[in-house]
């Protein structure tokens, strides 16, 4: 209902972004988000996934205002500019309530360069064998302190840009307090060496790859895809629960149902993805055919429309 009152003077209508950056061009704090989500399930974080490439795609995820926005760089076909416009879109279309999380090529430092520029607040990097793999990664994803992440000129405006911090004028702390670093392990040797890979500092969730997984083990993929894995599976994601549990780790990864998302919670994932972007599309389309296909098959065998003074009889 209107107010009559101009938008500043209407709270309500107002976002709530408790993690944003000061500017929408830098890292939300996902780092704190996932604290407080690991110290509390019921802020457990919701999110989709995007694996089109398209700044027209990431806006209309973004002005659904999920928690997060999941792009794949992995698999989606992003190129640099793209990936940099739909990580900025992410941001100012959900009015700074969306973090950013990507999924790099692991040895792609072109990708993982453009997504931290962007401002991109979480960073996946997948297929995860040992802990010397993610002490290596975490050099090239901060700043200073040994670490090789390159200053970039463009990612501020002199004089006008601001950061949360004190002190911090080209927002070089924003990046190291906020940016998360979140493993991937997804193959056999990745879980033999889950507990040592989870006990590295300076990650802040862990994620498993079951389609991966599964057919590097040999699994029926299938199995898992309709919600009946193999128990063998199902030992395997125990010992890696475990090992995030011990080491207070949120959990991130994604859910195939609905149904799934309290027991997903209760084994420890506190950044879900509830809906994917090519599923949930192709999903509409498949569902809604099939009810217009199932109204016409109920007029099977009827005459034409019959005509009363020139026009269609309703």
């Amino acid at each position: 209902m209107s107010t009559g009152k101009p938008y500043s003077e209407q709270p309500s209508l107002h976002t709530k972004a408790p993690y944003r950056a000061a500017h929408l061009t830098q890292p939300a704090n996902l780092r704190q988000a996932l604290k407080d989500a690991q110290a509390d399930a019921s802020k457990t974080l919701i999110g989709v996934a995007q694996g089109i490439p398209s700044t027209f795609v990431t806006k209309l995820l973004a002005s659904t205002k999920p928690d997060f926005i999941w792009m794949d760089v992995e698999h989606g076909m992003y190129n640099r500019l793209e990936l940099h416009d739909c990580i900025h879109a992410a941001q100012h279309h959900s009015e700074g309530k969306s973090m950013v999380i990507c999924r790099v090529p692991k040895h792609d430092e072109i990708s993982l360069t453009t997504a931290l520029d962007a401002g991109c607040a979480g960073i996946v990097i997948p297929h995860v064998e040992s802990a010397q793999e993610v002490k290596d990664f975490i050099k090239e994803m901060y700043y200073g302190g040994g670490n090789h992440r390159s200053f970039s000129p463009w990612n501020f405006t002199p004089g006008l840009t601001q950061s949360l911090y004190p002190n911090d004028p080209y927002n070089v702390q924003t990046a190291n307090n906020h940016v998360c670093l979140i493993p991937q392990i997804e193959s056999l040797k990745g879980v033999e060496n889950c507990e040592e890979i989870a006990a590295v500092a300076g990650i802040s969730g862990i994620m498993f790859g079951p389609g991966d997984f599964m057919i590097d083990a040999g699994m029926d993929i299938h199995s898992m895809m309709t919600g009946n894995p193999d128990p063998k599976f199902l030992e395997v994601m125990g010992r890696f629960s475990a090992a995030a549990a011990k080491n207070d780790l949120p959990i991130f990864g994604g859910v195939l149902d609905m149904s799934q998302v309290p027991m997903s919670i209760q084994s420890g994932y506190r950044a879900l993805a509830v809906q994917f972007d090519v599923w949930g599309l192709t999903k509409l389309c498949v569902s809604s055919l099939e009810e217009g296909y199932n109204y016409v098959k109920a007029f099977e065998g009827n005459p034409k429309p019959s005509m009363q003074n020139g026009s269609a009889k309703p």
